[in-house]
């Protein structure tokens, strides 16, 4: 029998390739059907999958066809403006380090691979089947104390009964840089500097001679005027990715086998002298094998297998090291290379950009993940029809290492006397031998076993399903002790005539880190529903068209363990030190006090009420999701607001004792349909949140304007900006700030006491304090062989503070940039009509505080992507025994749409730029 089925295995791997639909595979036992999900005939759920017609939960669920158009490196940017109430931001944009930041109704989501909690989201879209946003408690609680963030769910192909397909994707893309920085040339740098210089009351260290040598540019050695960021930075970067996959199988097994490659470079120049790499690059290498094979007709073998290699590289200097050196060199301060070919530099700026970049050294990066999944599924159907037992056992390991290979450089300080010519040549720095060491800087694995036992069956018009399910995740960072969570969860879900509903959900889960009397919570959660459409008086009426109106409501507790951290319930000791004692001396070593334990400490709380309405009708062609919800959390951790250091000389330990709540609406509609040889579809929603501090435990305050509690979470606090003080008469009429004295075209701001001073006490809610609005839209379009489609994404009420290098004059100690919105500062001459405060050299207690002048409204919409596709048709490619040829364009970040002048909305600190990315492709399918 075993070579029975070997054979037939070995058969079905090796099998002729022939014909196969362009949609997802079929449905298959115990695997998500793709198709069915599109359709919104079944839906994936925790642990399983559940028809959509009697569907309780709030979450929403789209396929691979809603990503496989989008030219990004990481799923989760794939994802924005396709989902209600998932919120995406991207603080990074480096090569490697770009994937955005994900939020489910305020909370940090926990992500859900092939039923196996694991970060592993940098994967081929190629290989995704489904993502699923979990939301309410309902949804989320047979995770229990993990759940209460939400759950982002991807499920990965498999293979089908069916003949072989065999898939190979080519792409090609040009990345280009969003929104860059503007900064000023030698010569208005130079003028600017000597105004902020008298502003501060000093003298003007360049001369008229000075500043015409800029203005003229007759002497690029002595006055040079570099443009840094285009002298190092390249205008645009290439990306490819290739993918081969192949699916098929027969009765007895199924398949899919998945090889992708990515390289995607960075933007920094290169020198053909060098050989070794010393641009910023990420490279992918990625496997994955899907395997299910009959072991007999009642047992289900699953196998899979994922590996994956991230290859990353970057200058000695580092990236973030070359990016900080252009916000910290203006163009005057010395030539890239000097008259005699050395680089450039001096005292004051000892790191010449472009030789940070080409030549001191590379630092490779290295990380790998293996990721093992054996499941095998019962059907006990002999004892009790729809009975079924499931096992599985994951096992994951990652591993990180960092290759040090820099190498200091000298730069040159040339001065040529203007009178004799002569030349006197410094020396800053040395040119050091390369250095080559490396280290571990992440290894972790994590075992994961699960054993379920479920029934799923009909009687008449009585539907009933039950999972009881058992499962522990142990999870070991470094060399520390594992991170365990269990849980023993269960799922009741009853209908009658997909018209009455209920189901039930519940887990008794447990972590490892809190004391054992306090590791252990209960956390159950209800949902009910009625389609009303499926009431026997509606079927007959006028409103039959409307085939789904569903109301459904949902309650439940769920918890939180992501900031439980390291056995903070125990006390520890570390060494700070060596002291000498004694004669002769000998040495000691010091213990200290680490962080207060706390023994109470425990997990986070939340209460969770969601309202939901479906809607369809038009021959379910037009689909409407409706939820409110009102999510309560408490014991949330965090440290009392008042510092004790200085009494007890420790800071006090994080205590279960915040609160929080978040409220909203969330919207979609999905509109399908066909005409002939055109098709085309609508999809859009939108979110509406807002929060509220309910306890912090705040400290003391003044005032009630200053107090956090009862204000949205992250509000902004800092003092109103009310113009510029336009003269000494104005500065003697107004409150003053305290400690400082300000000049004409400082900043002015309101006291909100009335004191006549400037200080804390005049500190208030800036920004909007209104809810985050966010939404989005995918429209659609298909004629004969041609297909198009577009992204659009916004959001509104958004506030970023702009700060730093990146917006202020002369940082660093004075030797910092000078950009060209510093061109309308306040001067007498200006005071009318300036939008900035009047320059100063270096750090200005005053003006650079925060203040609602900093905070920008960050609201945007983009055109997130867009594509054109063309289908050749099939008698022109048949002779080549080909079943499918796609050629495609797509593009990504086309337009943005905000009141930002001079930044990007997602990437304002002056750090690796956003990106907009041109891509042709094209796919092939035998």
């Amino acid at each position: 029998m075993i070579r029975k089925y070997a054979a037939q295995l070995f058969l079905g791997l090796l099998g002729p390739a022939m014909t196969l639909p362009t949609y997802a595979s079929p449905p298959r036992q115990d695997t998500i059907p793709v198709q069915r999900i599109q359709n919104r005939d079944s839906v994936p759920v925790l642990f399983g999958i559940q028809s959509a017609a009697t569907l309780l939960q709030a979450q929403g669920s789209i396929g691979y066809g809603d990503i496989r158009g989008i030219p990004v490196t990481q799923l989760e940017n794939s994802l924005y403006g396709k989902l209600a109430g998932l919120y995406l931001f991207q603080f990074n944009h480096a090569p490697g380090f770009d994937a955005a930041a994900m939020s489910v109704r305020g909370q940090a989501p926990l992500v859900v691979i092939d039923g196996v909690p694991r970060s592993a989201l940098s994967i081929d879209p190629e290989q995704i089947a489904s993502v699923t946003v979990l939301k309410d408690a309902l949804a989320t609680a047979m995770y229990g104390m993990r759940g209460s963030g939400g759950v982002v769910m991807v499920n990965t192909k498999h293979g089908y009964s069916g003949k072989k397909r065999i898939s190979f994707t080519a792409q090609s893309a040009i990345q280009q840089q969003l929104k860059t920085p503007r900064f000023l040339k030698a010569y208005d740098y130079a003028r600017l500097y000597n105004e902020a210089l008298q502003n501060d009351g000093k003298q003007p260290i360049y001369s008229a001679t000075d500043l015409a040598a800029w203005q003229n540019g007759s002497d690029p050695f002595g006055h040079p005027d570099v443009d840094w960021y285009n002298t190092a930075i390249k205008d645009q970067a290439a990306m490819q990715r290739y993918n081969l996959n192949i699916a098929g199988g027969n009765r007895i097994s199924r398949y899919f086998v998945d090889l992708d490659y990515l390289n995607q470079q960075g933007y920094f120049v290169t020198d053909p002298n060098n050989k070794y790499p010393t641009n910023n690059f990420y490279k992918r290498y990625i496997f994955r094998s899907n395997l299910d094979v009959d072991l007999t007709r009642t047992t289900l073998m699953t196998l899979s297998l994922f590996g994956r290699i991230r290859n990353g590289n970057e200058p000695g200097a580092t990236t973030a090291g070359v990016y900080s050196s252009i916000l910290g060199t203006p163009n005057n301060a010395y030539p890239v290379f000097n008259n005699n070919g050395s680089l450039g530099g001096n005292n004051d700026y000892s790191n010449n950009i472009y030789g940070q970049i080409v030549r001191s050294g590379y630092r490779p990066s290295y990380n790998r993940n293996l990721m093992v999944d054996l499941s095998l599924r019962q059907k006990l159907d002999t004892w009790l029809p729809g009975l079924y037992v499931k096992g599985t056992a994951s096992f994951n390991s990652y591993y990180e290492e960092a290759i040090d290979r820099k190498k200091s450089f000298a730069v040159y300080n040339v001065k040529t006397n203007p009178v004799t010519g002569e030349t006197n040549t410094s020396i800053i720095g040395s040119d050091g031998a390369q250095s080559n060491g490396s280290s571990i800087t992440a290894q972790n694995r994590q075992a994961y076993t699960e054993l379920s036992l479920g029934y799923d069956s009909t009687f008449g018009q009585h539907h009933l399903g039950a999972t009881l399910l058992w499962y522990r995740d142990s999870y070991t960072n470094g060399n520390v002790l594992p991170l365990i969570n269990s849980a023993l969860s269960a799922r009741i879900k009853y209908d009658y005539a997909q018209r009455y509903l209920l189901e039930l959900a519940m887990s008794y889960s447990a972590n490892n880190m809190y004391r054992k009397d306090k590791r252990k919570g209960y956390f159950p959660a209800i949902g009910l529903g009625w389609n009303i459409a499926k009431e026997n008086w509606w079927i007959g009426s006028p409103l039959a068209g409307i085939s789904t109106l569903k109301l459904r409501a949902s309650y439940g507790r769920t918890g939180n363990t992501a900031n439980a951290g390291y056995y903070n319930y125990l006390q520890f000791y570390a060494t700070d030190g060596n002291y000498p004692l004694g004669n002769p001396p000998t040495s000691i070593t010091a213990i200290r006090e680490a962080a207060l334990a706390n023994p109470y400490i425990t997990w986070e709380k939340a209460g969770k009420l969601n309202i939901g309405l479906d809607i369809a009708f038009a021959k379910e062609r037009f689909h409407i999701t409706v939820d409110h919800f009102r999510d309560q959390y408490k014991d949330l951790l965090m440290q009392r607001g008042i510092n004790a250091s200085s009494i007890i000389g420790n800071d006090l330990p994080r205590e279960n004792i915040g609160a929080t709540s978040y409220r909203g609406w969330e919207a979609s509609a999905a509109w399908r349909t066909r005409t002939g040889d055109l098709s085309y579809f609508i999809q859009a929603n939108g979110s509406v949140l807002k929060s509220r501090t309910d306890d912090i435990q705040e400290v003391i305050r003044p005032g009630q304007a200053q107090k956090r509690t009862g204000m949205p979470v992250g509000q902004l606090f800092g003092l109103v900006a009310d113009g510029f003080y336009a003269s000494a008469e104005d500065i003697q009429t107004h409150a003053r700030p305290d400690a400082y004295s300000p000049v004409p075209g400082d900043i002015k701001y309101v006291d909100q006491n009335g004191d006549g001073i400037i200080d804390l006490r005049d500190e208030t809610a800036i920004g909007s304090t209104k809810p985050l609005i966010y939404y989005g839209a995918t429209i659609g379009l298909t004629w004969k062989g041609i297909d198009l489609s577009m992204v659009w994404q916004g959001v509104k009420n958004r506030d970023i503070v702009l700060n730093g290098s990146n917006t202020w004059e002369f940082q660093n100690g004075g030797r910092g940039q000078a950009m060209e919105h510093h061109l309308d500062r306040w001067t007498p001459a200006t005071a009318a009509t300036a939008s900035y405060p009047r320059l100063a050299v270096g750090a200005n207690p005053n003006n650079q505080r925060l203040s609602s002048f900093w905070v920008k409204d960050g609201s945007y919409l983009r055109l997130k992507n867009l594509e054109l596709g063309y289908t050749l048709p099939a008698h022109w490619i048949k002779f080549a025994r080909l079943q499918t040829v796609r050629a495609f364009a797509n593009g990504y970040n086309l337009l943005t749409f905000t009141g930002l002048d001079r930044v990007d909305p997602e990437s304002y600190q002056g750090g690796y730029p956003n990106q907009r990315v041109f891509n042709i492709g094209v796919n092939v399918q035998l």
